[in-house]
């Protein structure tokens, strides 16, 4: 019993004693630990320093790939989530740094223990934290297909106004009628070519676009070899719908009739060249769309073109009274008074047959003319008959011929060239001027410059001749259809001059054997022949086409080719037979977004003067270009590939060294480049290249350092010219971008509406060099981005802002207004900013008070037509008195997402005739504050369009039927509508003009 109770108090002790070792080993690891962190705390910095430079990394990384995908793709949620978190996770150690380095001057045992247990505690996890914020990247889908862009609801059209013909306003008005009767689907306007029919049209879609009473508004015009997938093209287009052009035609009528089957759409149809029935369901337009309508144009009543109308309105030729009284418009009202001229005035208008483009053509010849013999001259030569064939619309073809035998010599074949291109295409300014010297019709110009100018005063003149018209895009022109037709004619009567135009991919030689012009635009090309013997040809047009490849000896009998367009084909190399154009002098292949190298034989073109090899699949130029010794006018853009090229590819500069320095006759040099590309690194180098250039007169170019930028401007032959005060005035065009290249908010700017094509571009400064200063000085657009300094434009010569035309302001931080005359003194200069700016756009600056601080000059701001504020969150009132007054051109107004924004126009002493007497659009949005557009009724005689959303606290439109007689539409939300105060009578007369958004 004794020896059981000594086990007992044995294991009575063993079970005390041995938690309480346990327990002190657990005491003492704690300790280990806790003394762990502050031991190893500058080892544990140290890994999370490392950590910390991986997720930076992976960051850039994430960041550089959504750039190089901003255009089709966007980051997910997901993505800009874990950005987010990065971003506070950097904040953070940035934190924890500091403190660790305010702390580490205390590790020799001076700072407390407990201090630095949580510092070293933290470290620690942070460092953990970042290991799992890293690992997250691996399960995050960063990038998705963006969604198709909404489409603009429509595309004005450069109609004719309906002042012009007064028959033509009753016509609209009725169409207008006939379009918001929901019960009509299909609307007709038939009759003879020449009268109208596309210009009434052409003022309805304008008219109807402008009432935004439509989601979507489309136009097309079909030629007599055009059917259903032209129409459906063109849907496609205006809808950005992304979509395989392969699809058949019943898959692409189903997803269009899909697409459109809620919008509210019309579409326009001219079809006066169409003979053949046209069934629109093929195309995806049906009945059953209970919101869509069709309007359409064509020569016959009852031809069932569209099918069954619902309306037809048929119009004739002007009336008598309506074609006199236009063709005194054009002529000039004051001759008629001459009473030799006016018998033989109305012979002319009888032989004109009512036709608005024929008035208008020989009306512009004989403009200003107050000799009746000439008058007398011009109906002798309009009543003599043609040797050539009759046609139809042999009076078209008459009043042309006799407009283009009075063209000088000179001009002539500029006038013909436009048969060698589509009916109806619209051409490029540049691009029609770089044809017609390439082709030497203006031969006696020999800098690129003044052909230039030669070609905008040409094209100006056939424009006031009635000869061309202005396209629908901006700079392009097009030739009136029936016009390019005569003008086709005349071409091929004349001796060696041969246009052969078709879009048939089954081409006989002997017409590439006669032909001095081909155009094979659109075509459907599977093969060219092997060798066409046509050295006689001079211009070979194959744009649009779906060629993708030439026969190795295509081009060998063609020494005599000036002209060669590639434009947006499919193609991807050339073959070596090209080193037979030894004559060619332009040659286009922008766009060839599959073309990825260039033989070595290119170099052997010694006569070319103009090379356009814009938005190619090239990775690098060829050395050889630098053998092109006639080279005048050099345009190359790269952007960033994506795995699709090979290390040794990788590794190759995009303009090899010594290449533009070859070229000595450049006179225009424009390299476009992605602002990512990890290849332009010999930036500097390539400047000094053309730093070199005497003849340059046109740059466009990236400078990514500000160094390698003031280097040109300092030692550029070129800029300095002959060391004139004025340095920079040789260079007829520039757009210069200094700094960090990006994308601005401001999609609507376009450079080139300027009167002068100079454009400087500065990013991301913190200070004004004196090279900056140059330059602006010759600028008509410049834009500030993201300046770190700048507290407005006034450290600039009032001078040096005088001549602007365009101006963009954005994402300035310390911009507190846009000109300040207060904190400034006006130095040796006029004293006038912005006197010929037309457009004005400010962005996202957090401190901006005002546009305009202190006295304000008579003639500045005197042109400003267009004005947008968007993002400018510390101002309060957007007009004060003294600028108000200055706004007499001002036309389009955009105030957006400025969260103080009190009122728009100051009423001090307000006068009503001064206040906005041209404004058309009106546009509030996301104002907060906004109380008052004005506390005063004001007039409004040009105002059509209102746009007011997210304005809760304005409750008072200062404006009636009276004081804004040419009101059209208001839209706003419907809350925003109820809770206005006017009177019941006001409210009740501007409620038809409501769509609610």
């Amino acid at each position: 019993m004794e020896t059981l109770a000594v086990q007992a108090a044995g294991q009575a002790a063993g079970s005390l004693v041995t938690p309480a070792v346990e327990g002190g080993k657990g005491i003492f690891n704690c300790l280990k630990l806790k003394y762990g962190y502050v031991k190893k705390i500058k080892e544990n910095m140290a890994k999370l320093e490392k950590e910390e430079l991986y997720l930076r990394n992976e960051d850039e990384d994430v960041k550089i790939t959504l750039d190089r995908n901003k255009l089709t793709k966007e980051k997910t949620n997901r993505c800009e989530t874990w950005l987010n978190e990065v971003d506070k996770m950097r904040q953070e150690i940035e934190r924890l740094k500091v403190e660790y380095k305010n702390t580490s001057t205390y590790l020799c045992g001076l700072c407390p223990f407990p201090g630095l247990l949580k510092l070293g505690k933290r470290i620690v996890k942070k460092t953990a934290a970042v290991v799992e914020l890293r690992n997250q990247l691996a399960q995050i889908t960063k990038m998705h297909e963006k969604p198709p862009a909404p489409p603009i609801p429509v595309i004005e059209k450069h109609a004719r106004k309906k002042s012009d013909v007064p028959s033509f306003d009753s016509c609209v008005e009725t169409l207008v009628e006939w379009l918001e009767d929901e019960q009509l689907k299909r609307i007709c306007i038939w009759g003879p070519p020449g009268v109208g029919k596309t210009t009434i049209m052409e003022i309805l879609h304008n008219t109807v676009g402008a009432s935004g009473k439509f989601d979507i508004i489309f136009w097309v015009t079909l030629t007599k070899e055009g059917g259903i997938r032209d129409i459906q093209d063109e849907i496609w287009k205006r809808l950005d719908t992304r979509v395989d052009c392969n699809y058949g035609a019943n898959q692409r009528a189903n997803m269009i009739s899909k697409e459109l089957k809620d919008k509210s759409y019309v579409l326009f149809l001219d079809l006066d060249d169409v003979f053949s029935e046209i069934n629109l369901r093929e195309a995806g337009i049906h009945d059953e769309h209970e919101h869509g309508k069709v309007v359409f144009a064509c020569r016959y009543k009852n031809n069932n073109i569209c099918g069954d109308t619902d309306e037809e309105m048929n119009v004739q030729r002007l009336s008598n009274e309506d074609a006199e009284n236009f063709f005194w418009k054009v002529v000039g009202s004051h001759l008629k008074s001459n009473p030799d001229i006016k018998p033989v005035a109305k012979l002319i208008i009888n032989e004109c047959g009512g036709m608005p483009h024929m008035i208008k053509l020989i009306g512009n010849r004989l403009a200003r003319v107050d000799d009746p013999a000439i008058w007398r001259d011009m109906l002798s030569q309009l009543r003599s008959p043609t040797m050539e064939p009759q046609e139809q619309l042999e009076e078209v073809y008459k009043a042309f011929k006799l407009v283009y035998e009075r063209l000088s010599e000179e001009m002539k074949p500029c006038l013909l060239y436009w048969a060698v291109f589509p009916a109806g295409y619209e051409i490029f300014r540049d691009h029609i001027i770089d044809c017609w010297r390439a082709e030497q019709f203006l031969s006696s110009l020999r800098k690129l410059p003044r052909t230039r100018d030669r070609g905008h005063a040409i094209l100006d003149e056939f424009v006031r001749k009635s000869l061309l018209e202005k396209g629908r895009k901006w700079g392009h022109f097009k030739m009136y259809e029936y016009f390019q037709r005569v003008a086709l004619r005349i071409a091929n009567l004349k001796e060696n001059s041969h246009v052969f135009v078709t879009e048939d991919e089954n081409i006989i030689l002997e017409e590439w054997e006669r032909a001095r012009r081909v155009s094979l635009f659109r075509t459907c090309l599977s093969t060219l022949p092997r060798r066409p013997q046509c050295c006689g040809i001079l211009t070979l047009l194959l744009q649009d086409s779906s060629l993708t490849e030439f026969p190795r000896e295509f081009f060998g009998y063609m020494c005599g080719l000036q002209v060669l367009n590639l434009y947006q084909t499919r193609i991807t190399a050339l073959p070596s037979s090209i080193c037979s154009l030894i004559n060619l002098k332009g040659l286009f292949f922008n766009y060839c977004s599959q073309l990825v190298q260039l033989p070595s034989q290119i170099g052997d073109l010694q006569n070319l003067e103009i090379l356009d090899i814009r938005h190619t699949g090239l990775y690098s130029l060829p050395i050889e270009i630098g053998q092109l010794a006639n080279l005048k006018c050099l345009r190359v853009s790269f952007t960033e590939h994506v795995g699709n090229h090979n290390h040794v590819e990788e590794m190759k500069p995009m303009i090899p060294s010594n290449v533009i320095a070859r070229l000595s006759k450049l006179e225009e040099l424009s390299i476009g480049v992605s602002h990512s590309s990890s290849r332009y690194q010999n930036a500097t180098e390539i400047a000094h290249e053309i730093s070199e250039l005497e003849e340059l007169t046109t740059l466009y170019f990236f400078f990514p350092e500000m160094e390698s930028f003031k280097a040109f401007i300092q030692n550029s032959k070129s800029w300095k010219g002959n060391d004139t005060p004025s340095a920079g005035n040789n260079f007829r065009s520039f757009s210069i971008v200094v700094g960090c290249q990006r994308n601005s908010s401001a999609s609507e700017f376009r450079v080139f509406e300027c009167s002068a094509e100079k454009h400087l571009r500065f990013s991301e400064g913190d200070g004004f060099p004196d090279s900056i200063s140059q330059v602006l000085r010759q600028a008509k657009a410049f834009e500030l981005i993201g300046h770190q300094t700048a507290t407005s434009l006034s450290v600039f010569r009032s001078d040096y802002l005088q001549g602007l035309e365009a101006c963009i302001i954005e994402e300035c931080n310390e911009m507190e207004s846009i000109i300040d005359r207060g904190s400034f003194q006006v130095n040796d200069s006029t004293g006038v900013e912005f006197e010929c700016l037309k457009s004005l756009h400010i962005y996202n600056l957090p401190k901006l008070k005002d546009i305009w601080q202190g006295s304000i000059e008579s003639k500045s701001l005197c042109g400003l037509t267009t004005l947008t504020l968007k993002g400018c969150h510390s101002i309060r009132m957007l007009f004060p008195h003294g600028m108000i007054i200055r706004l007499s051109q001002l036309q389009k107004l955009q105030v957006e997402d400025c969260c103080i924004m009190k009122e728009i126009i100051e009423d001090r002493n307000i006068v009503e005739s001064h206040t906005l007497p041209k404004l058309k659009i009106l546009q509030l949005r996301d104002l907060p504050e906004l109380c008052f557009i004005s506390h005063v009724s004001l007039q409004w005689p040009s105002l059509e369009t209102i746009l007011i959303k997210a304005c809760m606290k304005m409750r008072n439109l200062p404006l009636t039927i009276k004081n804004a007689s040419k009101l059209r539409i208001i839209q706003c939300t419907k809350d925003w509508w109820d809770q206005q105060d006017s009177n019941n009578t006001t409210k009740d007369d501007l409620r038809k003009f409501l769509s609610f958004i």
